[in-house]
């Protein structure tokens, strides 16, 4: 049975985000991320790119401090891998 793609996901950032330094770290980054990108769309592209810069920032030592991949470089993976076979 295919598990529903929500769940999935879930089910997998849970699993990649158990470290509470990990979790603490992303509360306060994927928020910072996305208002940066929010800053971009309204003109203010200093202030924007540097709330994206922090945000990643602390998702990036989240990671470090759980000792897996951000999820980002994951994906990229995963699609590379994909492409690959698809070529094969």
């Amino acid at each position: 049975m295919m598990l529903n793609p929500i769940v999935a996901f879930l089910i997998d950032y849970c699993q990649r985000h158990k470290n509470p330094v990990n979790a603490i770290l992303h509360i306060f980054g994927v928020p910072a991320a996305f208002y940066g990108i929010y800053l971009l769309f309204v003109g203010q592209a200093g202030l924007g790119c540097t709330f994206i810069f922090i945000g990643y920032l602390f998702q990036y030592l989240g990671h470090r401090a759980q000792g897996n991949e951000v999820g980002e470089v994951t994906l990229i993976k995963n699609i590379w891998r994909k492409l690959s076979k698809r070529g094969s």
